[in-house]
């Protein structure tokens, strides 16, 4: 009969304990006089030696004339034997009381993998969520397993692509697997382990997955293809930690700006210097979110260090981007000065966002300084990468110049359960489609594939509904409404705001279809990926117009509803 590490340690620890209770009992008759206090710490001595292998008979108690310094010296010898005793025990079946604990948890959440973004979501776990998880790591002198126990979480020391080490987490009893490694391998290795559990088991428990998928583009080609698992019980979410940063960064900079006392329509050009992973996902965000005018004129220029060849790759990528912003690439081999006069920072730096994106933070700092040494006679703000730590930050001695480096991407804002589960932003986005799925009242201009309801709703029709979501801080701020909402009822827009941000919205929703590589058809067919509406908003028919405008005017509905 082959036993799991739970059992073992079970029995164990039964071991030692009926050892411990047949020796004192064994004592007390063997050598009577040990029942009185005066014997009790001679007692304990023999009991010691008896569970590291001692002889239960051996020798005789100690006479009764022996001296109390002696008796003394033994009992504070006795407190060293049982520190030392508890250390080994601690060691060996701390391990075992983690595996008996986690035995009884239910509708837990278990991440795999402890690192500075693991430790991050369990802090989270605990702060915003109140609850305990179950940390899975391969190695026993991982630097961060400590800090994860001391916020009260239990770590099973093992390898997640085994069954085995996944059933001592509980996984047929689990809400939810956090999957956040970047070998995208082994992320599917621990998937498929599970799926053999629960469909070996016949376990009707339902699981969602959220998988850290390391390729931004990757996530699109695989939500896109619909890929899921045969068996209903287990969902698949992905995730991006690039693509969770740009919605971070989009998500933060007009409440920034409207801190600083600047405009969201003052911008109208983003400007990224390094073309990394990180500003991969950030420009698609942009093209996804930045829609700040009527006119939507804004230009976005790259700097990398092979241009061609990043612009020939997101052009395959992205066919349709330019009809949605002019796109610029540029090489760029540290010459700062060409850049500024290139984009005329000097003079028009205010209208700029400028972010330094290189995937390494110290390259991202030292643009910043030359650019802050090149441009001191401006004053345009600089966003700064910073992803690992704020050991760079606190370089900075913040004066009125240095001032103007703004870091952002820090871990510890973006590693948390909001961000890999979307539970707020989907509550949100889940209203608007049931509220669109209202608006449409059956009409045929909409095919299944985007109205169905949002559990059987394909992932690309999900995104339409975030992207939307996404954008309302903006509404807001682009009319000087305050944000957050605190009392949406009292949300109210004028007919010439109305008008203005339905116009806004057609561009931005026509921005989403681009990107996922629509184009405009007289006849629809979500097959070829062509759309009717896919044309600027003068020639739009005055029903599809009456479709944005009513999307402004129920934006209070979905804030009560969300």
């Amino acid at each position: 009969m082959n036993l799991t590490r739970r059992q073992k340690g079970l029995l164990g620890i039964a071991f030692v304990c009926f050892l411990i209770i047949l020796s004192w009992i064994g004592l007390s008759k063997f050598f009577p006089e040990s029942n009185s206090l005066r014997y009790l710490p001679d007692r304990i001595y023999r009991i010691i030696k008896i569970v590291f292998g001692g002889d239960p008979s051996g020798s005789g108690l100690e006479a009764e004339n022996v001296p109390w310094e002696l008796i003394l010296a033994k009992i504070c010898a006795i407190g060293i034997l049982l520190f030392g005793a508890y250390k080994i025990i601690q060691k060996v079946f701390s391990e075992q009381f983690n595996l008996l604990k986690a035995s009884f948890k239910q509708n837990h959440v278990i991440s795999v993998g402890i690192s500075k973004k693991g430790r991050q979501l369990f802090q989270s776990l605990k702060e915003d969520y109140k609850q305990k998880g179950i940390a899975i790591e391969k190695e026993t002198d991982h630097a961060d397993i400590n800090s994860v126990k001391k916020q009260g979480h239990l770590v099973i020391i093992g390898n997640a692509e085994e069954e085995s080490t996944l059933l001592e987490a509980g996984i047929k009893r689990a809400s939810s697997l956090i999957v956040f490694l970047e070998n995208e391998q082994t992320v599917i290795e621990i998937i498929e382990s599970v799926q053999d559990i629960y469909d070996r088991s016949k376990c009707q428990n339902d699981l969602l997955c959220f998988l850290h998928i390391s390729n931004p583009r990757l996530i699109d080609l695989v939500k896109n293809t619909g890929i899921h698992l045969d068996n209903n019980q287990i969902q698949l979410r992905f995730f991006n930690i690039h693509k969770m940063l740009a919605r971070q960064f989009f998500s933060q900079l007009p409440l920034d700006l409207q801190r600083d006392g600047k405009k969201l329509s003052d911008i109208n050009k983003i400007v990224f210097l390094g073309y990394g992973d990180f500003a991969k996902a950030m420009m698609v965000q942009a093209m996804r979110i930045f829609h700040i005018s009527v006119e939507n004129d804004l230009k976005i220029a790259v700097y990398s260090e092979q241009a061609e060849k990043d612009r020939n790759y997101f052009n395959e990528q992205y066919p349709k981007a330019n009809k949605i912003f002019p796109i610029e690439f540029h090489n760029f081999q540290g010459t700062y000065n060409e850049l500024i006069s290139r984009e005329e920072l000097l003079e028009k730096g205010d209208e700029t966002l400028f972010i330094t994106a290189f995937d390494q933070d110290q390259t991202n700092l030292n643009s910043a300084l030359e650019l802050l040494d090149k441009a001191q006679n401006s004053k345009f703000p600089i966003y700064v990468l910073n992803a690992e730590g704020k050991g760079l930050r606190k370089l900075i001695r913040y004066s009125e110049e240095s001032d103007r480096i703004k870091f952002f991407g820090q871990m510890e804002d973006i590693c948390n359960l909001e961000f890999i589960t979307g539970n707020k932003l989907d509550r949100l986005a889940q209203a608007i489609h049931d509220d669109y799925r209202k608006l449409l009242s059956g009409a045929s201009s909409e095919s299944a594939r985007y109205t169905s309801d949002w559990l059987t709703l394909s992932e690309d029709a999900k995104d339409a509904s975030r992207a939307q979501a996404d954008h309302i801080p903006y509404k807001f701020l682009l009319t000087h409404k305050e944000w957050p909402v605190n009392q949406p009822d009292a949300i109210s827009f004028s007919e010439d705001e109305v008008e203005t941000l339905a116009i806004i919205e057609h561009n931005r929703w026509m921005a989403h279809r681009y990107i996922n590589g629509w184009d405009y058809g007289e006849v629809r067919n979500d097959e070829l990926k062509l759309h009717p509406s896919l044309i600027p908003w003068e020639i739009l028919s005055e029903s599809e117009k009456q479709k944005d405008r009513d999307t402004i005017l129920r934006i209070k509905i979905l804030l009560n509803e969300k």
